[in-house]
């Protein structure tokens, strides 16, 4: 089983972001949302955890008391496989050096929303770090020697320059870092920026392309996803496991959830998660849920495997997925490769990832 935790809580929104979130929450809020996790999780029959990811909002908000007690409701009740990866998301304004301490007894992987070197695109995306902050939690984290670090940026953002981006990459060459999450900055329905400025496609394809070279030359990593990129073992075992269709069980308001026949979404409102208003049911049809996870995992770079598909619950058969990709292959030229073993996008495939995708779910 692979476990979702989301802490909803923000120093303040940033413009970009259009997950759900609470700003300038307040002690009780902490108080409350532990309070009802420890009943949840009390009721709950949890298997045994190959991932564990602390998403959010910010979980790093907050403060050491309430991160222990939330690092012991899961240890508590939530029973962890030898080699389970444990991820938490931080932002680096929020981190100081017990907090750090703290989190690296706990966690084998943290991923730092560092979205930009540049003070001036920070301020762009509504990110209120300052340039000393991000280099002092930048400083903390390197020196705790997490098994795995992983530091976001967003590209594409209005006046943004290839060179411009080339030199985000030369302050993550001096990180000790093994992965890499880089995405282009959208118009999310629900975001501060909402459709206030206008995407350059052409440059966002360029700055994408030489994402995967600046990966490759200056942090010896690879594209193993659209928009993820790590050295050797250091992919996020969770995500990737979400992709290939594996059970997901999601605490939190406006945590999803799958059973590997349905997937579940709680509300997306703090008051009405704490009254206990059920998860919401996304019930589809058989063949359409392993048409979804197909398209889904079809994102990396491997794409599908024989035997990575036939682990899927309720798999149909292998060969129908190649008939399937072969009549893709002649619908849409040089996005898909099909062998006896292995089904996967090109790299054309990825860029235009949501063509293929309708094209599967249709």
């Amino acid at each position: 089983m692979n476990y979702y935790f989301h802490i909803p809580f923000c120093r303040q929104k940033c413009a970009y972001c259009a997950f759900y979130s609470m700003p300038h929450p307040e002690t009780p809020h902490f108080d409350a949302y532990l309070d009802h996790l420890a009943k949840e999780l009390e009721i709950s029959e949890n298997p045994p955890a190959e991932t564990v990811y602390l998403g959010g909002g910010t979980p790093t908000l907050l403060d050491v008391p309430h991160l222990e007690k939330l690092f012991s409701l899961i240890l508590r009740h939530i029973p962890l496989k030898k080699d389970c990866e444990i991820s938490i998301e931080a932002n680096p304004e929020t981190l100081d050096a017990q907090k750090v301490a703290l989190i690296r007894d706990f966690a084998t992987r943290i991923s730092v929303g560092v979205q930009s070197f540049s003070a001036a695109k920070r301020k762009t995306l509504g990110r209120i770090c300052s340039g000393a902050a991000l280099e002092n939690a930048l400083s903390l984290v390197s020196a705790a020697k997490f098994p795995h670090f992983n530091c976001d940026l967003i590209y594409g953002v209005p006046g943004e320059t290839p060179e411009m981006w080339a030199k985000e990459f030369d302050f993550l060459a001096e990180l000790p870092i093994d992965h890499l999450s880089c995405y282009a900055l959208t118009p999310e329905e629900g975001s501060l920026l909402g459709g206030d400025y206008a995407v350059d496609d052409g440059l966002a394809d360029i700055l994408w392309e030489k994402t995967a070279l600046l990966a490759r030359e200056k942090l010896g990593m690879a594209r193993y996803e659209i928009s993820n990129y790590a050295k050797k073992n250091g992919e996020c075992r969770h995500n990737v496991n979400v992709w290939r269709g594996q059970l997901l069980r999601g605490y939190g308001p406006s945590a999803s959830g799958f059973d590997g026949v349905d997937r579940m979404t709680y509300p997306t409102d703090f008051a009405a998660w704490l009254a206990g208003v059920p998860a919401e049911i996304d019930r589809i049809s058989p063949r359409r849920r392993l048409n979804e996870i197909f398209a889904v995992n079809l994102r990396t770079a491997k794409g599908w495997t024989r035997g990575m598909w036939e682990s899927v619950p309720h798999a149909d058969a292998w060969n129908l997925r190649q008939n399937r990709a072969r009549d893709l292959q002649n619908r849409l030229s040089g996005v898909i490769l099909i062998t006896e073993q292995r089904i996967a996008l090109t790299e054309k495939g990825l860029r235009f990832w949501n063509t293929v995708a309708e094209e599967i779910l249709e």
